[in-house]
């Protein structure tokens, strides 16, 4: 197997923020493949980095997508460009410095798909073949695709809506986790709630430790600064109607994102009962549904249970 081209690092660009300045911004990313490939765009969750394809990357939950996404997976890197993003307002390397970096300050999701466009200006790519979000990341890959078709062939939604989630009241009480402790204990309720609960129970103790060490570690790495910015960004998302073009897949579980009669003409479930957390903690369902999705194929059809068609 041949070993594809891979590039990591920051670019720098202007960044519009939700209250109207313009500040110079720094964008973490990673880019994997052939430089010709057809290129796609992935884009992590509300509490997620962009190492999504290296399982030792330095990030608690670096390797998110490795699953189905890297050298002979679905989201093939040998024939594929793979690019993924630090969301601006993030904790792994995408922010701002100066006086627009006060507590008032944060990028609207606009402003986030408005940013992975510089970054593809900077990269030299005219069009992304797809967008692929999870969770938060889906907001943006639509709003890409809604407002940039041009930029952007498709968009893949995973755990996603194109209604955001929170509430402006909240941000208060995200500012004010501000010591590792805290977040580890807000982290750990939300999993528990969202899917960590009915996983830990299959997969017994050993497995749940494992998983409350990345949660330690990611309380060490991640911000309230970063918490309260991506959550004002999600209240403030709404797009009128799916964009063309643009696909769900769903958790029959998700209690955060539950199927509803909303869903673009291309949609999908699958089966799991691990929730807002399946994609992460048991990828093997979803890896059929998203190598469809990547060839073209249907994903209409009610329920997926990850086998490859």
């Amino acid at each position: 197997m041949v070993d594809a081209p891979s590039d990591a690092g920051t670019r720098e660009l202007d960044l519009r923020l939700a209250d109207g300045h313009v500040v110079r911004a720094r964008l973490a990313y990673t880019s994997q493949g052939p430089e010709d490939a057809p290129a796609y765009l992935l884009l992590h969750g509300y509490t997620g980095s962009h190492f999504a394809l290296d399982p030792n990357g330095p990030a608690a939950d670096a390797g998110w997508a490795a699953a189905w996404a890297g050298p002979g997976k679905a989201l093939d890197t040998r024939r594929h460009r793979v690019l993924t993003m630090n969301l601006p307002g993030s904790a792994y390397g995408s922010g701002w410095d100066g006086a627009d970096s006060a507590d008032s300050a944060h990028a609207s999701v606009a402003a986030m798909a408005d940013a992975a466009c510089g970054l593809l200006d900077a990269l030299g790519i005219a069009r992304l073949d797809g967008a692929i979000g999870y969770s938060f990341g889906g907001y943006v890959a639509l709003q890409l695709r809604a407002a940039r078709p041009s930029r952007v062939r498709r968009a893949l939604a995973l755990c996603s809506a194109r209604q955001g989630r929170g509430s402006l009241d909240g941000l208060d009480a995200l500012r004010r986790l501000d010591d590792p402790d805290k977040r580890y204990a807000f982290r750990v309720d939300t999993l528990m709630r969202n899917g960590l609960a009915p996983w830990a129970h299959d997969q017994g103790p050993q497995a749940l430790a494992r998983e409350l060490g990345r949660v330690r570690q990611w309380a060490q790495e991640f911000t309230p600064a970063a918490l309260w910015r991506l959550r004002a960004a999600a209240a403030t998302f709404s797009l009128p109607a799916w964009p063309s073009d643009a696909a769900l897949l769903q958790a029959a579980s998700d209690a955060l994102f539950p199927p509803t009669a909303d869903r673009p003409a291309q949609a999908g479930t699958v089966s799991t009962p691990y929730g807002h957390q399946a994609l992460l903690l048991d990828p093997g369902p979803w890896v059929g549904p998203i190598a469809a999705w990547i060839d073209g194929r249907d994903l209409s059809h009610p329920t997926h249970t990850g086998d490859t068609p």
